[in-house]
C-alpha cells in the first residue's frame, strides 16, 4: 500500500492525484489529459457600464489578461490567446475591481472541452456559466451550466 501522498503537487486543491486500486496497485486518474479551454464570452445584461478583468492561466503561467469595459447591454468574445490543446487551467475574473473569482474545469466535472460565459446579470452581479458543446467544443445545442460566483 502507498503512503498518504494525496496531493500530486499540482497545488490547485483539487486532490487530483488519482486513486490507487488495491486489487491491482495501478493508479487511475480521470484528468490526465486536462481540458481544452474554448471561447470566453463576456456579456453585460445590467443597465450600467462595468469593467471585467479576465486572467487565463495554464500550468500556473499567465497566458492572457484582458480588461473589458462593457457598456450597458454590451458584450464581447475574447481573442483566444491561450493554448488550444488540453491542459490544466484556471480562469480568474473580477468585476469592477472587486473580489476575484477563480474557476477551473473541476467546477464543471472536468469536461474534455469548456467554453466560459462571464455574465453580469441585471442586478450587476457576476455569474459564470459553461458550455461544453458549442464553439471550439463541437457542434450541437449548447448546454449551459451555472456555477457559484
Amino acid at each position: 500500500m502507498g503512503g498518504d501522498d494525496g496531493d500530486d503537487g499540482n497545488g490547485d486543491g483539487s486532490g487530483d492525484g488519482g486513486t490507487e486500486d488495491p486489487a491491482d496497485g495501478e493508479t487511475e486518474s480521470e484528468t490526465v489529459d486536462g481540458t481544452i479551454l474554448g471561447e470566453i464570452t463576456v456579456d453585460n445584461l445590467d443597465g450600467d457600464a462595468h469593467t471585467v478583468d479576465i486572467i487565463v492561466e495554464f500550468d500556473r503561467e499567465i497566458e492572457d489578461w484582458a480588461t473589458e469595459e462593457l457598456e450597458a447591454g454590451g458584450g464581447t468574445t475574447l481573442d483566444r490567446n491561450w493554448p488550444t490543446e488540453s491542459g490544466q487551467f484556471r480562469v480568474t475574473t473580477r468585476l469592477d475591481q472587486g473580489e476575484p473569482v477563480e474557476v477551473t474545469p473541476a467546477d464543471w466535472n472536468d469536461p474534455s472541452c469548456l467554453n466560459l460565459f462571464v455574465r453580469i446579470d441585471r442586478n450587476g452581479e457576476l455569474t459564470l456559466l459553461s458550455d461544453t458543446t458549442g464553439g471550439p467544443c463541437g457542434a450541437g445545442d449548447p448546454s449551459v451550466d451555472d456555477t457559484d460566483a
